[in-house]
């Protein structure tokens, strides 16, 4: 006699939002429930993100030759995968509804923690890997073989993550089939970087690629977020497929992008919105959008 919708756990909402190009902090659900608790003046409750503490010593480094590029660029080894797990049926779930099809516990973690909290990343199978990673230019004749089995000549102007050997991905739209991981796969090594969306945008469209990854790069990721989403991923990877976790390995380069304070005067932001919000109206907003405001000083907040 239960209705066949909540049996199978279907009685829920699609929300199809649109987004102007310079709003990608909302191309996650992390960020479009900030704006919706903001907008709505209730409590934001991010995901929490446990550290797992490192078991192991090995690391996987990264020689980065195009900083302004890649400033910040991190790597995590985990060994001990279980291949007999499978992917739990709320991820899987989560994932099918937000139109990502599942495929393999790891790639479904990376998949998810991108919709989650707006950061792509990218598991490499770390018994594919030729030496340490590079991140380069890609050099004169140079192929790549992508996930998608497409092969396709790099041009010189496009960023690739490589080993000792041979390119690995194109960075930030798409990894390589040669070094992925597959239900073998027993030792990983995830990648978490900030991509300059200059040296990203229109890499996807010219090689005919539309993907999740390059759709936020192209329009900024947060610089922040990259450690969040190496934990983030590690927590989840182990809770499936457990595993021995080795230390976050970390470039980071003062090239990446800043906060620079900005002085906003209420006075003009009435006049532009048609608003009449108080001073401390505007700042309950900001607080609830995460920003913070330093000092209050005749009708300016820096």
């Amino acid at each position: 006699g239960q209705p066949l919708i909540e049996m199978l756990g279907l009685d829920d909402v699609v929300f199809d939002i649109d987004l102007t190009p310079n709003r990608a902090d909302c191309l996650s659900i992390r960020g479009i429930a900030r704006d919706l608790a903001a907008l709505a003046g209730v409590p934001f409750h991010p995901p929490s993100i446990s550290v797992k503490e490192p078991n192991i010593d090995k690391q996987v480094s990264a020689h980065v030759e195009e900083i302004e590029d890649c400033p910040v660029y991190m790597t995590r080894v985990i060994e001990g995968i279980d291949v007999g797990a499978q992917t739990p049926l709320w991820m899987s779930e989560r994932l099918r509804r937000c139109g990502v099809r599942p495929i393999a516990p790891v790639v479904d973690v990376t998949n998810y923690v991108l919709l989650e909290l707006g950061q792509p990343m990218h598991a490499f199978d770390a018994e594919k890997l030729s030496g340490d990673i590079n991140v380069r230019k890609a050099r004169s004749g140079e192929k790549l073989r992508l996930l998608d089995g497409q092969v396709i000549d790099l041009d010189s102007d496009c960023l690739v993550i490589a080993d000792q050997k041979e390119p690995l991905a194109l960075a930030g739209v798409m990894g390589g089939e040669d070094s992925s991981v597959t239900e073998t796969t027993q030792t990983i090594v995830l990648e978490s970087a900030w991509f300059n969306p200059a040296c990203i945008a229109g890499k996807a469209r010219r090689f005919g690629l539309a993907t999740e990854s390059a759709h936020r790069f192209e329009r900024g990721v947060d610089p922040s977020l990259q450690l969040q989403a190496i934990e983030r991923a590690t927590e989840l990877i182990c809770q499936i497929t457990g595993g021995d976790v080795g230390p976050v390995w970390t470039f980071s380069h003062e090239k990446v992008p800043l906060n620079q304070p900005i002085h906003l005067t209420v006075a003009e932001v009435n006049a532009l919105l048609g608003t009449a919000l108080s001073e401390s109206e505007i700042t309950e907003k900001l607080l609830a959008l995460g920003m913070e405001v330093d000092t209050v000083q005749s009708d300016v907040l820096s």
